[in-house]
C-alpha cells in the first residue's frame, strides 16, 4: 500500500518530507514495526523521523544491478 496523503514540492528530498508520510502511516496502521524504504530515505532525517514515531525497525533496500527483469 503506498500512502498519498501528503505531497512534497519537488525541491523537498524524500529522506526531509518522511516524517509526515510516517505520522499518517503511524495513525493508520499503529501496528506496523517494519519498514521497508529505497535509498533515497537513508540518511539521519528519516531515523530521526522513525525514532520520534515510535518503535520502527527501519532497513533500507539497496538496489541490485545483477537481477535482470522481474
Amino acid at each position: 500500500m503506498i500512502l498519498a496523503a501528503h505531497i512534497q514540492p519537488a525541491d523537498v528530498q524524500d529522506r526531509c518530507g518522511a516524517l509526515p508520510v510516517l505520522k499518517e502511516a503511524r495513525r493508520l496502521f499503529p501496528f506496523i514495526e517494519r519498514i521497508f524504504a529505497d535509498g533515497g530515505y537513508q540518511g539521519e532525517a528519516t531515523a530521526e523521523a522513525v525514532r520520534e514515531l515510535g518503535a520502527w525497525h527501519l532497513e533500507i533496500v539497496k538496489r541490485s544491478d545483477t537481477v535482470k527483469g522481474f
